[in-house]
């Protein structure tokens, strides 16, 4: 399915429950016929202003988020030369103080793409596994994955901060005593809500074959397959080594997702975290062995 049929339908399901609130409010309201009408104008009018506001701004939202600095040599040198290879315009470069390993790809369109990559990532690989890095990610830009990727990383992650800000809020409000359970009982209920609404958005616009495709195409523009080979296996090894700290509804977003099936503990009680529900990436070792058997073709 195109990318822009995708985003068509996601806004379409993003739509729907805020037109059906709408009328909800209307009827609550006791709107007569003409009043209903000028309700549903506004819900889409705003609507529509939620949707522009994305498309020009989410790619920046994104990166402060993350708190990304441009930087120009010698990263911006080596996007830009494999940008010529794969015949767009050169991204911008960004970097990230963070000890997780990993970079994405943002942007509307390839005129106004950027390659994000994290200061980790810098010192784990080498020069030629962090070009074939890079180059992975311009094969997202290439192929227009980062509209999709950036708005729904936007808004899905939104949803998914709402367990963050109850969990800050029941403190504030008086929780958070030390062996109070309140704070992390408030936080898995509202998680156990917005989750699945957040995974559904990202399981509906991503499939693991983009991941397969964009490392087909790094080795296409780079030429070796075992540079990335290399690169993806000391990733995963560093992100298992540690747990990081990131909003699940971006995970898409990265070469490779930093999240484990951790189990979550509330009253005593080990139970499984919402991370499986936000899995767009195929295994490691299946891109692995297709990136070998490319490279033995």
């Amino acid at each position: 399915m195109d990318n822009h049929v995708k985003l068509l339908l996601l806004w379409i399901l993003f739509a729907m429950p805020i037109v059906i609130v709408g009328g909800v409010v209307g009827n609550m309201l006791a709107l007569r016929f003409f009043g209903l009408i000028m309700l549903t104008i506004t819900v889409f009018v705003l609507l529509l202003v939620l949707v522009l506001a994305l498309y020009f701004f989410c790619a920046k939202i994104l990166r402060r988020w993350y708190h990304a600095k441009e930087v120009s040599a010698p990263l911006s040198e080596i996007i830009s030369s494999l940008a010529t290879k794969a015949d767009i315009p050169a991204p911008k470069a960004f970097i990230v103080e963070s000890a997780m390993p990993n970079a994405f790809a943002t942007g509307r369109n390839a005129e106004h793409a950027a390659i994000v990559v994290t200061t980790a990532l810098v010192e784990l690989l080498n020069e030629e596994e962090l070009e074939a890095v890079l180059a992975h990610e311009l094969a997202h830009v290439k192929s227009g994955d980062t509209l999709i990727g950036t708005v729904v990383a936007v808004l899905s992650g939104t949803i998914s901060a709402f367990a963050s800000f109850a969990f800050l809020c029941s403190i504030y409000l008086g929780f958070g005593q030390e062996d109070d359970p309140a704070p992390n009982l408030i936080k898995f209920f509202v998680a156990s809500l917005v989750a699945p609404i957040a995974a559904v958005i990202i399981q509906l616009a991503f499939s693991p074959s983009r991941e397969y495709d964009a490392d087909e195409q790094s080795v296409r523009m780079y030429g070796k397959s075992n540079e990335l080979i290399s690169a993806l296996e000391k990733i995963e090894q560093m992100l298992k080594s540690d747990t990081f700290k990131v909003n699940p509804s971006h995970v898409h977003m990265f070469i490779m997702s930093p999240l484990h099936d951790d189990l979550f503990t509330l009253l005593d009680f080990k139970l499984p975290s919402y991370n499986s529900l936000f899995n767009t990436h195929p295994a490691t070792q299946e891109r692995v062995e297709r990136l070998r058997e490319r490279g033995e073709g």
